[in-house]
């Protein structure tokens, strides 16, 4: 069966899914996709009334991790988007509709406070998100970590930029690879989103609600933070990713999440970002190579200068900066 052929056959599973459910809104339109295999399409009521059916491969992409986890986030009080009905044999759910904001989207319309003000309410919702129920959730563990930081290596240096490494670079890189999960392997797990940036928060009222959650994990208190204030999509000030640490910082001391110092926080926050930014850099040359999804090769370039800015402040590191100078992705084009 083609792709064509199959994305068509989901689209009439969603049609007979959303009048089995709403059985009077009109036609299906694309709403959006991601960076996964699920796709979202919208129908709305002749009373203007709107909602969202994501279609989720159920042999790719199963619902019962995001039923989970809303269910978790949900019970903590945090925002999330309603589920109202829901298929797992065909793999559908029917989502309240959030509109078109995203924090990524709404930015460019808001003057500087606004944007700031965003900023520090979308970082304080990680506080209490850390300490959302992780009872069975998988750990962040050196086998998950390693696995993530060979996309690098895999799919960024040897797919994307075609560059060969010696045996001897090959070693450093797994000698600095292993080195780098070591440490955060190591660090007091907490709930970690995993996936929480500018593209994955949607504007509700006043709130920002959380999306793309079901990947979450136990892992380190500084991913989801590091995720936020080093987002490959947007640069933000660099007082403000201060302001947004120092403030985190004093919440989560407050909450008894941690009783680091400063300097040790913030090399905490620097080793895992280092990791993040190389899983990125390969996971964006992945969607492109593999996905044919090639938007996100202008998204290098920023997640490049986020991972120096990170081994700049992640004391034993340079080794990493070292190996990795001659692989600096070409700008970015308008």
């Amino acid at each position: 069966m083609s792709e064509t052929v199959a994305a068509d056959h989901r689209r009439d599973l969603a049609r007979a899914f959303i009048d089995q459910h709403a059985p009077d809104y009109g036609p299906l339109h694309t709403a959006s996709s991601d960076a996964s295999n699920r796709r979202y399409w919208r129908a709305a009521h002749p009373d203007g009334t709107t909602v969202i059916v994501m279609d989720s491969p159920p042999d790719r992409e199963p619902l019962a991790p995001f039923i989970d986890v809303q269910a978790r986030l949900k019970q903590a009080g945090l925002p999330v988007p309603s589920i109202h009905a829901s298929n797992f044999k065909d793999g559908f759910l029917l989502l309240e509709d959030l509109g078109r904001d995203t924090l990524f989207s709404w930015l460019p319309r808001a003057d500087q406070e606004a944007q700031a003000a965003a900023l520090a309410d979308c970082r304080a919702q990680l506080i209490p998100m850390a300490g959302v129920n992780r009872k069975g959730l998988p750990a962040f563990d050196a086998p998950r970590l390693t696995a993530e930081l060979q996309l690098f290596d895999q799919w960024y240096r040897a797919g994307h930029l075609g560059v060969d490494w010696s045996t001897a670079e090959q070693h450093r890189w797994q000698t600095l690879r292993d080195q780098i999960t070591t440490r955060l392997a190591a660090m007091p797990p907490v709930f970690v989103q995993r996936d929480y940036h500018s593209r994955n928060l949607m504007r509700r009222g006043n709130e920002w609600v959380i999306i793309d959650f079901q990947d979450a994990v136990a892992g380190p208190l500084t991913y989801d933070l590091a995720s936020l204030l080093r987002d490959s999509y947007i640069d933000w000030p660099a007082d403000w990713v201060e302001r947004e640490i120092d403030a985190f910082l004093e919440q989560a001391r407050e909450a008894g999440l941690t009783n680091a110092s400063r300097g040790a926080f913030v090399e905490d926050f620097a080793w895992v970002a280092v990791q993040r930014h190389l899983k990125v850099l390969g996971i964006f040359a992945r969607l492109s190579r593999r996905d044919g999804k090639h938007g996100y090769l202008g998204d290098l370039p920023l997640t490049w200068r986020h991972l120096q800015w990170a081994i700049d402040r992640a004391p034993g590191l340079e080794p990493l900066r070292q190996l990795i100078a001659a692989l600096e992705p070409e700008p970015a084009h308008d």
